[in-house]
């Protein structure tokens, strides 16, 4: 288990500035570019959005 922290949000990043009602994500999203992902990529992939909600595109390895 991975004990480290997220780095801290971007500088150029725009908190706080959310979209429309019409536009906000029904739930937070993760695609992955490569197709399925490895079972670590998943892991991984839901602590950020657990941490951070909303949409996240992961570019890793794909599970085989």
């Amino acid at each position: 288990m991975m004990n480290a922290k997220l780095p801290p949000p971007d500088p150029f990043e725009s908190l706080g500035m959310a979209p429309p009602d019409d536009y906000r994500l029904e739930a937070p999203i993760v695609y992955y570019v490569g197709g399925p992902p490895t079972p670590a990529a998943k892991h991984v992939s839901g602590v950020i959005l657990d941490v951070r909600p909303g949409a996240l595109i992961v570019v890793a390895p794909t599970a085989p």
